[in-house]
């Protein structure tokens, strides 16, 4: 039985489950086959290589002696000494240096730090480097380089307290800076000739200003090297880093260079209910491989890809759902009235994903709206709300267009439109827009001041979410900051939100007490393998980030002998977001050919009690959404009971 079964959850039929082949009849998708073009006659006559045999033991030696740092005193206990390279680091280095750019979609927990900071040491004749880590990291990158570097040749840090002549220069930025304002030529200003890329998928939307900006610096300096790493390159699309390949491995990219070919292996490729045929992709394809498998081997083959294919830790990872029992009837009546288009304080939504949004927020207890604190009258707000939707429309479409210095963000564009309308004209060196709705906005913009507030419906989740933190340690992971607030307080056990405090306080936790943190801010790229237990309360539909907060705690230096995760399926739509996580995370592992936790997950399933048997079906999503509304959890959905004793 399947994992989805066990929590009583049936997949789409239409989506292949562990990596099969499904047979779909495509005269009635409606989708034309992938045709042949230029790229994919490019792409198949790349020269392939088996990674594995093309550096002998002596490369890899060469490279540790040329970098390791002179013996010396270290203070990396309790942790052990990093005095030898991981063999995927050492094929990266080497990779790298040859080829002059790469592309690596290396797992979670297998070394990528260490091989952003080595990076500029091994590219030849690189003067200055730029390292984009997430804002999140910022803590844990300044412990990590002291830790590497009294065992490494490392290149001189930008505001470093030391300088090494003959060494290249590293700046170190977050991409959050990189989407400031001030931050508009910011690459301009630093010039590097080699840019890396952590968690390369920060930048996997080329419609956002910090991917805008960097995008433009490399159209200006096409020579820049680029090494992009991440655990996962695409989440939803191969569109999703398309771009970084190009830059990385120009004509060497396995993966098309033209926007409208990309586009075109996309409807073969992404996960989606309407699938085009494979078409000319079968090209790349050995007999009887899923066309994904195929795409996903040919890359992995190619000159410049370094890829594991391994989980990083040998351990067993258990997901199971967590029973919370019967769903109070309010909220899931007001989930069923956000569905039908309405908040449950009578207001309409304009568009679907607010419903989808506001059902959510339902689903753990509570909806946002706005609430008027100096009383502003009903017209006015309605006034208000329209010209700031036209506003708003007139900036994005602009945004959509070539992007320029001083006017890629939102931010830039206004100040670019105030001083268009100034009087006296401005006479300064940077540009102005005509914005067509900029007087109305401006007119009317402080008039209104609305702040939002979460409104508490129920606080069911909050109750059983702190019961769990008191009865065991884990990690209590949230999406939301009222929520997670909340279960703090409950459960007597502190809350990490966003922010670079609670990043360096979180690193602290020795593991002795239960926490509960954000997803958003720190389910990527912390080392929190003190924890082997974990409740997600808000379960998001995105593979990859499942695959980023999973490998907190199921990495390298996890002393358990497994790690348990619970799943909160409550709610048809808590259960919906689970299923397309799922689905998301096979086109990941097919086209990556990186293993996903979340699809190689075991589940320990506890003896059935005779008054339960019978009550095990798999169910459709339809079926999990009529059990929830008020019947106990154990009758709808298979797996442990949460008072069960833990299952390894």
């Amino acid at each position: 039985m399947g994992l989805l079964q066990r929590f009583g959850v049936t997949p789409r039929p239409s989506t292949p489950q562990d990596g099969a082949s499904v047979a779909v009849d495509f005269s009635r998708t409606g989708r034309s086959p992938v045709g042949w073009s230029s790229d994919l006659s490019r792409i198949l006559a790349l020269p392939r290589r088996d990674l594995a045999t093309s550096y002998a033991a002596a490369d890899l030696e060469a490279l540790e002696s040329q970098l390791r740092a002179p013996p010396g005193p270290c203070s990396c206990a309790p942790r052990p000494c990093p005095s030898r390279l991981r063999r995927i680091q050492a094929l990266a280095l080497l990779e790298a240096s040859r080829v002059g750019g790469l592309l690596g979609p290396i797992g979670t927990g297998h070394g990528k730090e260490l091989t952003t900071f080595l990076m500029p040491m091994v590219m030849p004749s690189c003067r200055v480097a730029c390292l984009f880590i997430p804002a999140s990291l910022l803590p844990q990158f300044n412990a990590e380089w002291d830790y590497y570097g009294a065992h490494w040749r490392l290149p001189n840090l930008a505001g470093g307290r030391w300088f090494w002549p003959g060494r290249p220069v590293l700046h170190v930025i977050t991409y959050n800076k990189l989407s400031s304002q001030e931050a508009t030529n910011l690459l301009e200003r630093i010039r590097p000739d080699l840019v890396i890329l952590n968690e390369a998928h920060n930048l996997k939307d080329p419609k956002a200003s910090r991917t805008g900006r960097f995008l433009r610096y490399f159209e200006k300096r096409p020579e820049t090297r680029l090494v992009a790493l991440s655990g996962t390159f695409a989440s939803k699309s191969i569109k999703d880093y398309a771009h970084l390949s190009r830059l990385a491995l120009r004509e060497g990219s396995p993966l098309p260079l033209a926007h409208h070919v990309v586009e075109e292996w996309g409807t073969a490729l992404d996960p989606g209910k309407v699938v085009a045929p494979p078409g000319a992709l079968e090209r790349l394809c050995e007999p009887g491989e899923h066309v994904r498998e195929g795409f996903g081997r040919r890359r992995n083959d190619t000159r410049g890809v370094v890829a594991t294919e391994e989980s990083a830790l040998d351990k067993p990872l258990v997901i199971r759902p967590r029973h919370l029992g019967p769903v109070p009837a309010e909220v899931l009546a007001f989930i069923e009235l956000a569905h039908a288009g309405e908040r449950p304080d009578g207001e309409q939504f304009q568009e679907q994903l607010q419903a989808m949004a506001c059902a959510r927020q339902l689903s753990a207890g509570f909806f946002h709206r706005w609430r008027y604190p100096r009383g502003e009258p009903p017209e006015l707000v309605e006034k208000w709300f329209a010209r700031r939707k036209a506003w708003n429309k007139e900036v994005w479409e602009e945004l959509k267009g070539k992007r320029r210095e001083h006017l890629d963000s939102p931010g830039l564009l206004t100040k670019a439109a105030i001083r268009a309308h100034l009087s006296p004209p401005y006479e300064g060196d940077k540009p102005v827009w005509e914005a067509e709705t900029w007087r109305d906005w401006a007119e009317i913009h402080d008039e209104v001041q609305p702040e939002p507030e979460a409104v508490w419906v129920s606080d069911f989740l909050i109750q059983d979410a702190a019961e769990w933190a008191r009865s065991r340690v884990g990690i209590v992971w949230v999406e939301f900051p009222e929520l997670g607030e909340r279960i703090a307080r409950a459960a007597g056990v502190p809350y990490y939100g966003g922010g670079l405090a609670a990043s360096e306080a979180i690193l602290m936790e020795s593991g002795r007490r239960s926490i509960v943190a954000s997803i958003k801010a720190h389910a990527t790229g912390k080392n929190l393998q003190q924890f082997s237990r974990n409740l997600v309360v808000t379960p998001p539909s995105d593979g990859a980030l499942w695959e980023q907060l999973l490998a907190r705690t199921h990495r390298p230096g996890q002393r358990a002998a497994c790690v348990e995760v619970e799943v909160c399926l409550h709610t048809e739509d808590y259960a919906a977001a689970f299923v397309t996580a799922r689905e998301r995370a096979l086109f990941i592992q097919q086209t990556d050919g990186q293993s996903q936790k979340l699809l190689s997950s075991t589940h320990d399933e506890p003896p059935i009690p005779e008054e339960r048997k019978g009550t095990q079906a798999s169910l459709d999503l339809r079926a999990v959404g009529r059990a929830s509304k008020g019947m106990p959890a154990q009758q709808w959905s298979a797996g442990a009971p949460k008072d069960s004793p833990a299952a390894c």
